[in-house]
């Protein structure tokens, strides 16, 4: 049924735009309605809404321990409608429904079929961390966005024969912003800067040669192809972080001073010593152990919650779909699932490295994009197989948890009664273990 709508579709590249304009839609339809609720700050937003305003009355922000860009972002909305609580969430509901034709176009440039780029893509949009990052003003949904259009553009630049100056500039700017959001982009920085010379020493041979490079007087192009790499992942990213700071610099800081505040930000995670009641330990994340409660509300009878819960179908396969395509993918040469895997786990292992404690295991969302990637491989490869219930099962029982768990996601109001049920064993209809409480 799947390979009869697709042939349905027009030729290139209208094909494309009518996918990318599809996942955008599925996208905004449940990013935008309610975003309004809750009517007040809650979590991080008491932090990063709060400064977005600042930022527009040339106060001091209350938030600097981030880079300034997500919230600069946030307070377009602000700016243009006002400080209501869907005005400071309007950005990153863009951000997030943007985010679906990005990952869409970055699946379907490294994974083998169209096909593949539509599951991986579809999971991503059943995944319900990633929706609930859309609908609350953080800087997380930020840091992903950029993270995959920089991840697109590089990709796109290191596989043409020649280096382009246009596609070269664009993905630096990209990870400008990525790192402008969250120093955790740091992480994707140095996986794509891993992807983008691995990709052009495979292109030109196992020595590294570029085209002409025996050839006398190659020397030039050699030193092109240096020089547009220093472009992309130092000056322009430096550019870009530093251009983030002129709001804080026009209230009388210098950019000496701004470069000197990036040593108080890390002094501020390395030695953070707070606690928190869904603080959990990082190899806890993809099992979905402790999720992080964002907002809770009962009363007349109702319940209303907010939890950063990722899809379970999605996060317990994570792991081992990553390993099976890292494991696979070194051993038959094949790159696309070697960047999946490889992908997943320099934006997730890092974080054993860290020296912040306090951590949240929504910190996973920029790593799970990956795991998609290689889930869409092998959801393409056995839809034809032996056994093609399987992956049909998979992606319906992926679609029924995160309709499960959407009021929890977007703070649906539910009858406490059905709350409170409790299967034999102690379990919830939504609070499958203690630990989610």
């Amino acid at each position: 049924m799947l390979d009869r709508l697709l042939e349905r579709l027009p030729a290139e590249p209208r094909r494309t735009l009518v996918l990318l304009g599809l996942v955008a839609l599925v996208a905004a339809l449940f990013r935008f309605p309610g975003l309004g609720y809750p009517g007040q700050e809650y979590f991080d937003e008491v932090y990063h809404a709060k400064t977005a305003l600042q930022y527009l009355r040339g106060e001091p922000p209350t938030e600097w321990v981030h880079p300034p860009t997500a919230k600069l972002l946030i307070a377009v909305g602000v700016a243009l409608f006002g400080y209501e609580p869907w005005a400071w969430r309007l950005a990153p509901a863009l951000a997030g429904t943007l985010l679906a034709p990005v990952f869409f176009l970055l699946a379907r440039r490294v994974l083998p079929t169209e096909r593949a780029a539509l599951f991986a893509t579809s999971l991503l949009l059943l995944d319900g961390v990633y929706l609930v990052q859309s609908r609350v003003a953080m800087t997380n949904v930020f840091a992903v966005l950029f993270q995959l259009l920089a991840a697109a553009l590089v990709v796109r630049a290191a596989t043409a024969e020649r280096l382009a100056l246009g596609a070269m500039t664009a993905a630096g700017l990209a990870l400008g912003l990525a790192l402008s959001t969250r120093w955790t982009s740091l992480f994707a920085w140095g996986f794509l800067g891993l992807v983008f010379l691995a990709v052009r020493v495979r292109k030109h041979g196992r020595s590294g040669r570029i085209p002409g490079a025996a050839r006398p007087g190659a020397g030039p192009a050699v030193f092109r192809e240096a020089a547009l790499g220093a472009l992309t992942f130092l000056v322009l990213p430096a550019a870009v972080y530093l251009l983030s700071y002129v709001p804080w610099m026009r209230q009388g800081h210098t950019a000496w001073e701004a470069v000197t505040l990036q040593k108080a930000i890390w002094d501020y995670h390395a030695h953070l010593d707070a606690t928190h009641s869904y603080f959990s330990r990082w190899w806890t994340w993809p099992w979905l152990y402790r999720p992080t409660w964002y907002s809770w509300w009962a009363g007349d009878g109702w319940v209303r919650g907010i939890v950063a819960l990722g899809n379970p179908a999605l996060w317990w396969a994570s792991v081992p779909a990553s390993a099976w395509a890292l494991a696979t993918g070194v051993r038959w040469r094949d790159p696309r699932r070697v960047f999946a895997g490889a992908g997943f786990f320099c934006l997730y292992l890092p974080w054993g490295l860290s020296p912040r404690t306090l951590n949240f295991s929504h910190y996973l969302f920029e790593a799970i994009p990956y795991a998609c990637l290689a889930l869409g491989i092998l959801l393409d490869r056995a839809w034809d197989g032996r056994h093609p219930l399987l992956p049909r099962g998979y992606l319906v029982t992926a679609a029924l948890l995160f309709l499960l768990f959407l009021p929890l996601l977007t703070g649906i109001p539910m009858p406490t009664s059905l709350w409170q049920f409790r299967f034999p064993g102690g379990g919830g209809l939504w609070t499958w273990f203690p630990s989610w409480i």
